[in-house]
């Protein structure tokens, strides 16, 4: 069956959007989306990225003025454009985003009187802390979490504290939810064994009347739980209909505009030497994954957001100790305790978050780019100072850092600068194998293309590079095969060209076994 664009029959809206577009620099990046989004029902917002999803969710937080024209109600009242914060939250239209928005210090039943207001036992008393907790606890209870509200949020497991931030957002009173609440990929993080949790949460309240807009790229979860379909496409709405009968195939098919073919798994490369092995590798987030990684090969890791590409470049470079599994490295077993051990193996490693993992910011150049290993500079006691000036100066010009200042605090340098200062104090240390994690994130166009460049030199001269990414652009024109996992499991191992964006949504959703 091919999926046509059709709108729903006429339910009760909880929330209503008409003729909304955004304009950022000249370009419209939401096309006059008009959606009714009803109440009693979960509606999944879906589409690829850059289809607009972000941008449309925002403008309805307040954080984007849409361009004029447009309009927006929730539960027939209508709202004025631009919408402030104040405004939509007063209105009952609520945001859940993936970081949670939670005081870790403070208890649960704190947590959700920031949102709902703590009780007074009357106008001029004091809170009331015996009515502050009853009533988180009766709200939770209604929604059937089974969470203490007296318990820290710190100390609840990622999947309680997922619940919690979910029922705060909703109200249950006498008459059932009344709330709007737009749930921005609710399930991204949490494994799979914690999901049926989240998504029977969102059943009962839509049994108790409440509007939910489910945002996933997850077309298991849609099929799922899902009532109603809005699909965004290059800005524009292309669906706005009830799920019905529709299949994965067709849901792809929806998001993408054109049918979604499978090609077959089996990737290979050229039998080179193996660099790195992993066999049924499994961490806190990572299940049974396999691998081989050759000489002169860069191999990508993809996949939907809380794939696992991270947990796997952490467990890899030793910043995690494997739950199960075995690692080789050059044939012989391999588990590092920890990053600078796994350097001193020949593996580096260079974490996506820069600023916080791989420099020290107000420390120069020079010493970014030394501090990893001195001993070359060190004779009786003393440091050398010259010669590790002399070997900083030759690898700002191997790796064209700019400004050539290597006294210059590494913070002042821009982003791109940043990482190949980085791969410069990794590269000088010689390792056979390099696992990167987001390598271009924050760098500007110039700087991305020369990072790329020192890949592929590195991976010329006869390296293994594992690279993480969630750029799809990155992914498909620099790996020559491609991992893709799903919630820390492996679906498989894809030559260059034969993934892209589209069919990983198909993937995800099909949930293929691992084959190589």
């Amino acid at each position: 069956m091919t999926p046509g664009v059709e709108t729903r029959t006429d339910r009760v809206v909880g929330l209503s959007v008409r003729s909304i577009s955004k304009t950022f620099d000249g370009v419209r990046v939401v096309r006059d989306v008009s959606a009714d989004f009803a109440a009693g029902r979960i509606t999944a917002l879906v589409g690829q990225n850059g289809s607009g999803k972000s941008t449309l969710i925002k403008v309805l937080a307040g954080f984007h003025a849409p361009d004029p024209g447009g309009s927006l109600a929730v539960r027939g009242v209508d709202l004025p454009l631009p919408v402030d914060p104040a405004t939509v939250h007063r209105h009952g239209l609520r945001f859940v985003h993936q970081n949670l928005a939670l005081v870790k210090e403070m208890s649960a039943a704190d947590n959700i009187a920031f949102a709902q207001g703590f009780p007074n036992s009357s106008p001029v008393s004091p809170i009331s802390r015996r009515r502050h907790r009853e009533r988180a606890r009766e709200m939770l209870a209604r929604l059937g979490v089974d969470v203490d509200p007296d318990s820290p949020i710190g100390e609840l497991a990622a999947t309680d504290r997922t619940l919690v931030a979910i029922a705060r957002a909703f109200d249950p009173g006498d008459a059932g939810v009344e709330n709007v609440v737009v749930l921005d990929e609710p399930t991204a993080y949490l494994p799979a064994s914690a999901v049926d949790r989240v998504l029977s949460l969102l059943l009962t309240i839509r049994e108790q009347g409440g509007t939910i807009i489910y945002v996933t790229h997850r077309l298991d979860e849609v099929l799922r739980v899902a009532d109603d379909l809005v699909v965004l496409r290059d800005g524009a709405l292309v669906a706005n209909r009830p799920l019905g009968d529709l299949g994965t195939s067709d849901l792809a098919e929806l998001i993408v505009g054109e049918a979604v073919r499978r090609a077959e798994d089996g990737a290979s490369v050229a039998r080179a030497e193996v660099l790195l092995e992993t066999r049924s590798l499994s961490g806190p987030r990572i299940e049974r994954v396999s691998f081989e990684l050759h000489e002169g090969e860069i191999l990508g890791v993809a996949g939907l957001i809380g794939c696992g590409r991270s947990e796997l470049a952490r467990l890899v470079a030793g910043v995690q100790a494997r739950a199960d599994g075995e690692m080789l490295l050059g044939g012989e077993h391999y588990e590092p305790r920890g990053p600078r051990a796994a350097l001193s193996m020949g593996v580096g490693y260079v974490p996506a978050d820069r600023h916080h993992a791989g420099i020290i910011g107000d420390l120069s150049l020079r010493a970014n780019m030394t501090l990893g290993d001195l001993r070359p500079y060190w004779s009786r006691g003393k440091l050398h100072p010259a010669a590790e000036r002399n070997d900083v100066q030759r690898l700002i010009d191997r790796f064209d850092i700019r400004p050539r200042n290597s006294e210059q605090p590494l913070s002042k340098f821009s982003g791109g600068n940043q990482q190949k200062a980085v791969l410069a104090k990794i590269f000088r240390l010689s390792p056979r194998v390099l696992v990167i994690d987001e390598p271009t994130q924050g760098v500007d166009v110039g700087g991305k293309a020369e990072i790329i460049g020192l890949l592929r030199s590195f991976a010329a001269d006869g390296g293994g590079v594992l690279l993480a990414s969630s750029d799809f652009d990155e992914i498909g024109s620099l790996c020559d095969r491609v991992l893709v996992l799903d919630r820390g499991r492996p679906l498989g191992i894809f030559a260059r060209g034969e993934l892209d964006e589209r069919r990983l949504a198909l993937l995800a959703a099909e949930n293929m076994e691992y084959r190589t």
